[in-house]
């Protein structure tokens, strides 16, 4: 005991000696290289390091107080500005220094990064430190009232599948979770994403219990005037939250941080759905992050080291020709940095804080550093491997927050997707799938109102153009019998008529398709698809979206969706022209008389009656897909044309109709395959399919911990 307190306190002496030096040394430097900053006699230096000590331990705790909003409202810059106040202050009690305005702004980032440097090198948790200035702040927090019932933190590492994680453990980049798993203390398992395998629709469906109608990760509302809604997008994200939530969120009783939905949370740090006002961004949860004056600056250099990280990177990626490769933008090396490390940083200083204080009963933070990069460097570049074992050191740091708690806290760590890899859709084919459905769309398509109003069926916005004149008289009734697939669609026809005034009825067109083909997949099969040159292309009423390699291409014309019949009448070239494409592997449409068709090159699946005609098109796709097909089917605001890109299991790879090579958004490979890290006294929750199950294992056993 003796011995491994004299241990730790020969540590303690060197590490600040260490630092003291590294300190010293950073003056020196800004001495060198500024013009604005003088030391004077070089013993300033050690002055300026100690004078600096003590006016940051007097002054802060001031500044911080008082100034807190600003701090925040600035996103940290405050923080800055405020450190350089200290040191000018500090610098007016030493003789012969001189300092103006970059100088005092210079010497305490030159500090931070020198110290941060020594940290590293030293293999130094600066943490341990930190966590004691937590800890005394949580402590002023509690109250004389302690829960006796454990609480549950949920950490979620956005974007991982089950299958890389495993690689990740293998590696030894994450041995927190090998460790845990190996001790047999949390149970690992994997779960099934909905159709749309993002972020959006998975925290809606694990925080509320309901994603219905998130389409997508963006979508478009046509009775809204063709409006595109992002669910990542703050004001879009507060109005999908008012339709999901029920009052019964996950996080009723604790707090959401750097996530898309609340969760019901009273304390949403961080989290998108409730950003949309200003005042919202301040919360005293991000108190936490700024209890000395280091802290902040040692996060700037974390950030400005991870920006170094990515422009190394994207180097490395061009000289070794790696494919496939995209081309970063100059804005993304920030926002990388600001995922991957800021936002990491901030949430696991949050969560210690509440940990340490001891009054929420839930907490959901993500981590979506992993996510980012993967996106794009690649599923399994060697950038995400770092990434991965950064996380898995926040697990070192929250798991001592809940030994040092007064309150026991249970942990569970999990992902709400994982990702597919694949060169581009674009890199591929040397377009985008929006490039490529216009051209299989008439070449002048123009838009007016039809005078005509069909008993509110079809509140029609017709185009004309020289192909298709004016569909009043040349077209047929297209929600009639079109190719004789089913008795249903001959059963249905006379209350079809009997709803849509005979404006459109038996025409030329419709008798030449209907002769020409016997059933729907000869039609997909046989049909020769014309492409046009798309010169007009700028007219065109056509919205293409992506969400990974899941495609959404409204005619947006029409204000409600279009029927699979419609299309073959309106726009013959558009269906079998996709389906034929490489690039895709199934799409699906609505039909008037069969409902849901899933439609590849070489066969179509009806998901009414699970039927397959011709080749199964969802071969290879898991063995629910056309259980979430035919739910996703019943969403409001679905596409006309709903397109999932081609999945090769050889190569275990997709292409995204986003420029993204790490991709997720619909199916095919891991991005449908998340995993969920428990503890192993829970019970068993069995096959865990779509983010709902996931919210509803969680609640049950968060009311378990309550009992």
């Amino acid at each position: 005991m003796i011995k491994n307190r004299i241990i730790s306190s020969l540590r303690t002496i060197i590490t600040t000696l260490l630092y003291v030096i590294a300190n010293i040394a950073a003056v020196f430097t800004v001495d060198y290289i500024s013009a604005d900053f003088t030391i004077g006699p070089e013993y300033n230096a050690v002055l300026i390091v100690i004078v600096v000590a003590i006016a940051n331990s007097l002054l802060w705790p001031i500044f911080r107080r008082f100034m807190m909003k600003i701090i925040i409202f600035t996103f940290g810059i405050g923080s800055l500005l405020l450190n350089s106040i200290i040191f000018y202050i500090a610098s007016l009690f030493i003789p012969g220094v001189s300092a103006g305005i970059y100088g005092v702004l210079q010497v305490p980032i030159v500090m931070a990064i020198f110290t941060t440097f020594i940290t590293n090198i030293t293999n130094t948790n600066y943490y341990d430190r930190y966590i004691q200035s937590i800890f005394k702040y949580a402590s002023k927090q509690k109250t004389a009232y302690k829960k006796k019932y454990p609480g549950l933190i949920m950490v979620e590492i956005d974007g991982l599948s089950i299958d890389t994680l495993k690689k990740a453990i293998e590696k030894g980049v994450m041995p927190n979770i090998e460790r845990w798993i190996g001790e047999n203390t949390h149970t690992l398992k994997g779960w099934e994403t909905d159709l749309s395998s993002q972020t959006g629709a998975s925290q809606a469906g694990i925080l509320h219990g309901n994603n219905t109608d998130i389409v997508a990760y963006r979508w478009v509302e046509k009775e809204n005037n063709n409006k595109i809604v992002v669910s990542g997008k703050l004001s879009d994200a507060t109005k999908i939250e008012k339709k999901i939530s029920n009052g019964e969120g996950l996080l009723v009783n604790g707090i959401s941080i750097a996530n898309m939905f609340s969760g019901d949370s009273k304390i949403p740090t961080l989290t998108t759905s409730k950003l949309n006002k200003m005042g919202n961004i301040y919360n005293n949860s991000l108190d936490a992050v700024f209890l000395d004056a280091y802290n902040f600056q040692r996060l700037v250099v974390l950030f400005l080291w991870d920006i170094i990280l990515e422009l190394t990177s994207q180097l490395v990626h061009y000289v070794k020709n790696i494919k496939p490769r995209l081309r970063r933008t100059i804005t993304y090396p920030p926002v990388r940095a600001g995922a991957n490390v800021v936002l990491r940083e901030v949430a696991t200083d949050v969560l210690t804080s509440e940990i340490l204080t001891g009054h929420i009963d839930t907490a959901y933070a993500t981590f979506m550093g992993y996510d980012e990069i993967a996106h794009h460097s690649g599923v399994e570049d060697r950038d995400v491997w770092g990434t991965l074992k950064k996380i898995d050191q926040q697990f070192s740091k929250l798991t001592s927050a809940i030994e040092m708690s007064d309150r026991d806290y249970k942990l569970v760590v999990l992902s709400d997707h994982g990702q597919s890899k694949g060169a581009t859709f674009k890199q591929r084919y040397g377009m985008t799938l929006g490039k490529y459905v216009r051209k299989l769309l008439p070449d002048d398509l123009k838009m007016f109102k039809t005078e005509y109003n069909i008993d509110h069926f079809r509140d029609a916005i017709i185009p004309e153009n020289k192909q298709i004149r004016n569909f009043k008289e040349r077209m047929g009734d297209i929600r009639g019998d079109l190719f004789r697939d089913f008795e249903s669609l001959q059963n249905i026809r006379e209350g079809i008529e009997k709803r849509k005034p005979a404006i459109i009825f038996e025409n030329e067109q419709y008798m030449n398709l209907k002769d020409r083909y016997n059933n729907s997949l000869d039609y997909i099969k046989d049909h020769e698809t014309s492409q046009q040159s798309t010169k007009k292309e700028k007219d065109s009423e056509l919205i293409v979206l992506g969400s990974g390699n899941m495609g959404l291409i409204y005619l947006s014309q029409w204000k409600e969706r279009l029927s699979y019949e419609e299309i073959v009448m309106l726009f013959p070239d558009l269906i079998p022209g996709l389906v034929k494409h490489s690039g895709i592997g199934f799409v699906l449409v609505n039909s008037i008389a069969n409902g849901g068709m899933i439609i590849a090159e070489n066969g179509i699946y009806y998901l009414e009656s699970d039927e397959v005609v011709g080749e199964n098109p969802l071969e290879g796709f898991g063995k629910n897909a056309a259980m979430h097909l035919k739910r996703q089917n019943s969403f409001n605001n679905m596409p006309d044309v709903l397109v999932n890109s081609f999945y090769d299991s050889q190569t275990d790879e997709v292409c995204a109709f986003e420029e993204l090579i790490g991709s997720h958004g619909g199916l095919g490979g891991n991005q449908t395959k998340p995993f969920i890290l428990y503890p192993s006294e829970w019970k068993d929750p069995g096959e865990l399919v779509g983010s709902e199950s996931i919210y509803h294992f969680l609640k049950e056993e968060i009311g378990n911990l309550n009992s």
